[in-house]
Formats: C-alpha cells, sequence, structure tokens
C-alpha cells in the first residue's frame, strides 16, 4: 500500500497502481477536453445551431445522473464474481477509443449521412455514455490500492493531474484546433487506451478475498447525502470558475483573466498533494469542512468586500483550501458504504456532480446571466451545502474515525 512516514510519501507497489490510475485520469479528462473544444465545431459544420452544443451536454450529464451509480454498482458486483473490476473498464475503454474515432470519421463524410443529421448527435452522446461505462468503475479502483487514512493522498494525485490537464485548455485550444479532428481524436483514442494498458500491467487479476460475512447493509440516507453533496460540489466549482475570470477582470484590468486563471487553476490543481497529506494526517472530514467554509468565505469576500487587497487574499484562500473539500469528496464516499460497494459510492457522487452541472447548465443558459454577485453567492451556498452533508455522513463501523 501506498506508505506514509512523517509527512513523507513511502514509494511501494500500489504506488505505480496509483500513478497509473492517475494516469487514466488524466486521459479521461484530455479527452473530455477535446470533445468540448471540438463539439461547437463539430455541429456548426453538420449545420446545427451552436447552442446545440450546450443541450446535449446537459442531456449528457441527465444520462449519466443514472448511468454512473448503475455501472459503479454492477463493477461491485463483477469484484465480487470474478475479483475484477476491469470488464467494464475494458468495455467502456475500447467502446469510448473506437467512438472517439468514429466521431471525426462522420464529420469528414458527413456528405454521406447528409440524409440523417441525427447521426453525429446519436454519436456523440453514445461517447459520452461509454464514458460512464467505465469511469466509476476505473476511479473506485483507487479504494483497493489505498488503506482508508491513505485515500486523501492517494487522490491528490488524481486531482493533480486531472487539474493541469483541465488548467491548461486555455493554452492548448488554438493547437488542439490546430491538429484537426481526425489528429486529435485519434491522440485522444490513443493516449486513453495506453493509460488503460498502463494500469492493467500493475493490476493484474488476484483472488477475491473479500468474505461474504464482511458485508454490511447500505444506510439509504448516505444514499441520499453522497448524491446531495456531489450536487452542492458541482454548483461550487463552476461557480468558482465562472465568477472568479469576471471579478479578476472588474478589480485587476491590467491583466489578462485568462492567463490568471491558467496560472490559479496550475496552483489549485498543485495544492491537492499537500491537501491530501493534510488530510492524511489530521482527517480527511475536519479537511473538507475546513476547506468548504474558506472557500465560501473567499467567494462572498470578493464580490462583497471588492478590492484589489481582498480579491488577492480570496484567490490565495481558494487556492489553498479548494483542492481540501474536492480532493476529499472520492475518499469520504468509499470510506461511508461498505467496502464491497465503492463502485456505488463513487457512482452517486458523480451522479450527484454530474445532476448539479446538468441543473447549473440549464439554469444559467447563457452563462452570462450569472453575475459576479449571483455566482458567489451560488457557489457558497453549494460549499456550505457539501460541507453539511460531509457533517451528517458518518464512517463504517471499524474504518478510521478520522477518515
Amino acid at each position: 500500500m501506498l506508505g506514509i512516514y512523517r509527512g513523507q510519501i513511502v514509494l511501494n507497489a500500489s504506488w505505480y497502481r496509483i500513478i497509473s490510475l492517475a494516469a487514466l485520469q488524466g486521459a479521461i479528462t484530455l479527452s473530455w477536453l477535446i470533445y468540448n473544444i471540438y463539439l461547437p465545431k463539430l455541429l456548426i459544420g453538420y449545420g446545427f445551431s451552436p447552442s446545440l452544443a450546450v443541450t446535449l451536454l446537459i442531456i449528457e450529464n441527465a444520462i449519466a445522473v443514472i448511468l454512473e451509480p448503475l455501472f459503479g454498482s454492477l463493477s461491485d458486483r463483477a469484484y465480487q464474481w470474478i475479483a475484477t473490476k476491469f470488464g467494464f473498464v475494458s468495455l467502456g475503454v475500447i467502446l469510448t477509443a473506437t467512438l472517439t474515432v468514429l466521431i471525426p470519421a462522420v464529420f469528414v463524410f458527413r456528405d454521406l449521412f447528409s440524409a440523417a443529421s441525427w447521426i453525429l448527435p446519436g454519436v456523440l452522446v453514445a461517447w459520452a455514455i461509454a464514458m460512464t461505462v467505465f469511469r466509476t468503475p476505473a476511479i473506485s479502483l483507487i479504494g483497493r490500492y489505498a488503506f482508508a487514512s491513505e485515500l486523501p493522498i492517494a487522490m491528490s494525485f488524481l486531482t493533480l493531474v486531472g487539474g493541469f490537464v483541465g488548467a491548461i485548455r486555455p493554452l492548448s485550444q488554438d493547437f488542439i484546433l490546430s491538429l484537426g479532428a481526425p489528429a486529435a481524436f485519434t491522440i485522444a483514442s490513443i493516449v486513453l487506451l495506453a493509460a488503460t494498458a498502463l494500469l492493467r500491467y500493475f493490476d493484474p487479476p488476484v483472488s477475491n478475498n473479500l468474505n461474504v460475512t464482511e458485508r454490511k447493509p447500505i444506510v439509504w440516507t448516505h444514499v441520499g447525502l453522497l448524491i446531495v453533496m456531489g450536487w452542492g460540489m458541482a454548483w461550487g466549482v463552476r461557480c468558482i470558475f465562472e465568477t472568479l475570470p469576471k471579478v479578476l477582470k472588474l478589480n485587476i484590468p491590467q491583466f489578462d483573466p485568462a492567463i490568471l486563471m491558467v496560472a490559479i487553476s496550475l496552483a489549485i490543481a498543485v495544492s491537492a498533494l499537500p491537501a491530501g497529506l493534510f488530510a492524511s494526517k489530521y482527517g480527511n472530514r475536519s479537511a473538507m469542512l475546513i476547506g468548504a467554509m474558506a472557500t465560501s468565505i473567499a467567494l462572498l469576500m470578493m464580490v462583497f468586500v471588492p478590492t484589489i487587497a481582498t480579491v488577492a487574499l480570496a484567490v490565495l484562500l481558494i487556492i489553498c483550501c479548494f483542492s481540501w473539500v474536492t480532493n476529499g469528496a472520492v475518499p469520504l464516499a468509499i470510506n461511508v458504504l461498505p467496502p464491497h460497494r465503492s463502485g456505488l459510492a463513487v457512482g452517486l457522487y458523480f451522479s450527484g456532480f454530474t445532476g448539479g452541472i446538468s441543473s447549473f447548465s440549464s439554469l444559467f443558459n447563457p452563462i452570462s446571466n450569472l453575475t459576479p454577485l449571483l455566482g458567489a453567492i451560488c457557489g457558497a451556498i453549494g460549499f456550505m451545502v457539501a460541507g453539511g452533508c460531509v457533517l451528517n455522513l458518518s464512517d463504517r463501523a471499524g474504518v478510521d474515525k478520522d477518515i
């Protein structure tokens, strides 16, 4: 297992699995990044309105609300039967990689499908569904790679890689568009397959040692709390990244908000590592509560006391504390449901998160309707709702009480 000794990370066998899983997380983020960059362009080229892109994303997130916990639960059952979740991971990755290449192919040969204009939107939605087949089963594997008390530091590597890939979108968008859709989607497909192969190499099949007598019943209030926690987290995350650029532009106009947001996003990604160490040492629940409170205060500071000094302090708070709450969500979910239901636990959190994203996009469409004041208030409420759920989620018996 991953070890921590005197605040330092100790390398051992599971370290390579965690790094491989982080690589898969990066591949997933890269795939979504390329998908979102090309989505409007593909739809316009096929004769659709660019506003259809928002509608498709809302539909895809709404579908994921149901499929994330479903495939998470099915992967749990597969692990109990055949001692592996890689059936769902492999199936989902192969489907996604195939559809990733098919998307630009349908676009390039669109003249052949001119009589069936629905083909491209259908393939796009199918791609998003294929992603849900393996995302939850894959991420839930982290519960097998680290002890309960060490899950936050293990998760921080996934947060770091995913955050880094997402942060560079403004800098990489023109380059990705210059590649052209066929090359960009092919690269995404290859990276996804390579990351999955790497994870499989370091995590070969093992015998199932989970005893039937160890299975404990699910506390159903935890199911609802995990969904609501994900919902609140989604609103908080979206509000931060929609509100912060507007606040920076109003209060620090001499700097390019886009460049500042890249720097801030990279700093947030890097801060996941100390956040994970802090949570592993002092307790994940405490770290998440502190992070939710500090991030909420920072959001409100920016709009109610809009000076350069307070905005700078708020940004610093967000950089330091934002990862405390977001990084701890998956470890907390895994540790409040029985150990044989880790896939369901992660799926419930992802279900709430995608549901929150879908509702946010539906309500604030176009996004210009979200003013800095409204964004800060909604974001603070989202994080406080998530914090309330954290406060009411009790650990399963026999697991580290401070997690």
